[in-house]
């Protein structure tokens, strides 16, 4: 199959035609590069008659009489089905020689880096980074290049246009017939809205922390599936429960409540579960300073996609002191 690329000239000058045309050869070579690799075979194992850019130039021929349009022939074009796959992936993915220079530059690395395939063709990779990052990303490259697999290495680029772009890098090398590694595959993926939505997260997390603790309110969840319960640090604190001594399984909840009020509190919550009905209820816990506090939770089931409950989420409240008022208001009555 051979790629045509129609070029209208009668307002680009010779100089723009010829860039144009480079910039066609180049985006084949690196496509066919990346094909060949997929393939399992290496660059230049199975090339085309190696024309040199003025051969290319002389395929430019007039036609249509007054020449307003000319036909530019260029190489075949790779694979449709690999081409396919590489153009319409999120991810950039080009390839590096042993001395960590690039060999192809898709359309994919183009959106993601900024940066046109003469740009950016044999020359190191190290300039897609700033000055900072480069050393680090250099010995990623040679500890690829050693044999072993580098899965989401998170660095940072710099676009043309000085913006910073967080990316997550892979890479694995591949090998020519006597198993020495001739080159590396790298797969560059935009990680801004991750970190975008880590940073959300984050700051929901502080915030929702925050106001636990000036509330005294606690909250919790309780996977029947998986036995696993969540506690936030505010219902571990109104427990007098370090995170890291508490198992975090419904068993171990239960083992923090009175033992007066436990065959209850696991009836009414097994019940809130199989009703699917909201749960509330008071329970006891005895600290390690013997100190006995009471404690209220409310909670709602949690439902799976065939409609049917599988958990509970809920708040929790420490209400000792109310309970202290309500016991000293009835003794007053009384």
């Amino acid at each position: 199959m051979v790629r045509l690329v129609t070029l209208r000239v009668s307002s680009l000058s010779s100089g723009a035609v010829t860039r144009i045309a480079k910039r066609e050869v180049l985006r084949w070579r690196s496509a066919r590069c990346t094909r060949d690799i997929l393939l399992g075979s290496v660059p230049g194992e199975r090339v085309a008659p190696q024309h040199t850019f003025q051969e290319s130039r002389g395929v430019v021929m007039g036609a249509h009489g007054n020449a307003q349009e000319r036909m530019v022939s260029l190489y075949p074009a790779p694979g449709p089905l690999l081409e396919a796959i590489i153009e319409m992936s999120d991810d950039a993915i080009f390839t590096c020689d042993p001395q960590g220079r690039i060999t192809s530059w898709g359309a994919t690395a183009e959106r993601l880096f900024g940066r046109q395939v003469e740009d950016v063709h044999e020359g190191p990779l190290e300039v897609l980074f700033p000055r900072h990052l480069a050393r680090d990303v250099r010995a990623v490259v040679v500890t690829a290049l050693a044999g072993d697999r580098i899965r989401h290495y998170e660095s940072e680029i710099v676009r043309p246009d000085g913006m910073p772009l967080p990316v997550s890098l892979s890479m694995r090398p591949f090998s020519g017939h006597d198993d020495v590694p001739v080159g590396l595959v790298v797969i560059a993926r935009d990680v801004t809205e991750q970190r975008v939505a880590q940073a959300t997260l984050a700051e929901v997390d502080a915030r929702t922390m925050e106001g636990e603790a000036l509330a005294h309110i606690g909250s919790w969840l309780w996977d029947v599936r998986t036995g696993v319960v969540q506690w936030s640090a505010e219902f571990h604190r109104i427990h007098a429960v370090d995170p890291l001594d508490f198992d975090g399984t419904f068993e171990s909840y239960l083992e923090l409540i009175h033992h007066e009020d436990r065959d209850r509190m696991r009836k009414a919550m097994t019940e809130s579960v199989d009703s699917g009905r909201q749960f509330n209820a008071e329970y006891r816990v005895i600290r390690p300073d013997q100190e006995v506090h009471f404690v209220q939770v409310r909670a709602q089931p949690t439902f799976g996609s065939t409609g049917k409950a599988v958990g509970l989420r809920g708040i929790g409240q420490d209400i000792t002191d109310h309970v202290g008022s309500r016991v000293r208001t009835d003794q007053q009555d009384s």
